[in-house]
């Protein structure tokens, strides 16, 4: 219940639903500005619904990047070992291995990095709460891109890209193919194969660097945030 003191962010007095990651943030953004000035939010201000909104925009953002991550990563690690030509080339220097790894990890890389500036606004009780709610969503979604992108690959590397379904599988296009050119696809994919389990381990580690970076970074915006506002009553 609202106190004689307390702020509402919104002229409605209840708060608004995020519908993108953007809106999310600058909800949180404006909830940690009312707060770090020492102003009050009612504790009953952010509801289940307020809640299950910044979990479900945390989740579908997560559950969105791991869609982009298994398209780019086979590529990516297919281009480092030279699988597929990158600039019409299969002979690639140290920059285009660079470039490779970047379109593999550069889009999870910038997004935790950039989920990592929510650190400015972790203060008071309804910012950490919708902050943590987003971040639930965040690792229950990168939790779902594992699991899928493991299961995926997998199934491509044991099943769908194993010698004998390959045969079996070329042996029906047979009609429409020319031998060689089965042949050429038989080495191509039993080769390739290998890339996809090297692809569901490096969506792992860029998954945990998508989690890790703003959850260290939010956990330690909010200590020095503490620090702060505690050095602040202090001098009062």
């Amino acid at each position: 219940m609202a106190k004689k003191n307390d702020v509402l962010p919104t002229s409605q007095g209840a708060p608004h639903k995020p519908k993108g990651m953007i809106d999310a943030l600058s909800e949180i953004q404006q909830y940690g500005s009312i707060e770090k000035r020492g102003s009050n939010i009612p504790d009953d201000f952010l509801t289940i619904g307020g809640k299950f909104s910044f979990f479900g925009v945390g989740f579908h953002s997560a559950v969105m990047s791991g869609v982009i991550s298994i398209f780019l990563t086979p590529l990516s690690i297919g281009v480092f070992d030279r699988y597929i030509p990158i600039f019409g080339s299969y002979d690639i220097n140290i920059f285009d291995k660079i470039f490779s790894m970047f379109i593999a990890v550069g889009f999870t890389l910038g997004y935790g990095i950039f989920l990592a500036q929510l650190r400015k606004h972790n203060t008071g009780n309804i910012t950490k709460s919708a902050i943590n709610n987003l971040m639930g969503g965040i690792v229950a979604g990168s939790v779902v891109k594992i699991v899928f992108s493991f299961l995926l690959f997998h199934i491509l590397y044991f099943i769908v890209l194993a010698p004998p379904f390959l045969v079996k599988m070329l042996l029906k296009i047979g009609p429409f193919m020319k031998k060689d050119t089965k042949l050429m696809l038989f080495d191509f994919f039993v080769d390739f194969r290998a890339v996809f389990l090297t692809s569901a381990y490096f969506i792992l580690f860029t998954t945990l660097l998508l989690i890790g970076i703003p959850s260290f970074y939010i956990w330690r915006g909010g200590k020095k945030s503490k620090e702060i506002m505690d050095n602040e009553a202090r001098w009062k």
